[in-house]
């Protein structure tokens, strides 16, 4: 989705125009993306929502094979209500001040009867570990938002940026606030061993595969956890996410991947 990552700067781009559009051509080949705690409640009631394997986010799937975007009309709109904020952030990203621009999109492969969601390991993604990390405002300079002549502008005459860069930014800052909490979220539920590897049996072309690569919140392994846990998750609000998780994945053929 993400091809020409640039910082953004007056002097580079001080005369480029931003067209608003409704057309999401761009996320076509978005096979998943990283969610929100903050979206769960909205995502479940359209989305699949699982781990993937060494990624700290949950993400949405938007589709069981490799660059495609199961949730794009032809015409390019969206097909649901909700629109995760990933896509709503769009040209705009926040990118960790030293770490490469480099955001090529994940799938799956169904090239085989057993195939694996990719790890987001090249999505741009805030890194949480550290709350004194410095990101950079940056764009996608390829955006189908910056084609035309006409348009906004995104800086002032003196260098500062226009009330509609300001708003795009904002939300880039509550978005990297957001998934800073998921992630410290998601540390808290592996740490309680609660998440399990599991595959989805699908039936392609005649051909029956097992997609896996994935985790999800085994149910009784968390029921099973100290009365003292339970009760600082409801406190916290973590339980009626968990619970949203688990409706997402109502009519997927689960199941649980042995290890060894």
């Amino acid at each position: 989705m993400f091809t020409k990552i640039e910082p953004l700067t007056q002097n580079n781009h001080q005369d480029i125009r931003f067209t608003a559009i409704t057309n999401y051509n761009f996320a076509k080949n978005v096979s998943n993306a990283p969610i929100s705690f903050s979206e769960f409640t909205h995502a479940s009631k359209y989305y699949p929502i699982v781990f993937l394997k060494g990624n700290p986010l949950p993400v949405v799937l938007l589709s069981l094979n490799r660059d495609q975007n199961n949730f794009i009309n032809q015409d390019g709109s969206w097909k649901v209500p909700y629109i995760p904020a990933y896509f709503r952030q769009y040209p705009f990203i926040l990118v960790k001040a030293g770490n490469p621009a480099n955001s090529s999109e994940n799938g799956l492969s169904t090239t085989s009867s057993s195939s694996d969601l990719n790890d987001a390991n090249d999505k741009i993604s805030p890194n949480t570990a550290e709350n004194q990390d410095k990101y950079v405002v940056c764009i996608d300079r390829d955006a189908p938002h910056f084609a035309s002549s006409q348009g906004e502008i995104m800086f002032t005459a003196n260098g500062q940026f226009t009330d509609m860069t300001t708003k795009a930014v904002d939300f880039l800052k509550l978005y990297q606030q957001e998934m800073a909490l998921t992630s410290n979220i998601v540390r808290l539920i592996e740490d309680k061993g609660i998440l399990v590897d599991r595959q989805v049996n699908v039936n392609m072309n005649g051909q029956n595969i097992n997609v896996g690569g994935f985790r999800t919140i085994d149910m009784q392994k968390l029921n099973a956890l100290e009365d003292a846990v339970l009760a600082d998750w409801v406190r916290k609000g973590i339980m009626p996410l968990i619970v949203s998780h688990s409706n997402s994945l109502a009519g997927m053929q689960l199941s649980e991947v042995k290890n060894g």
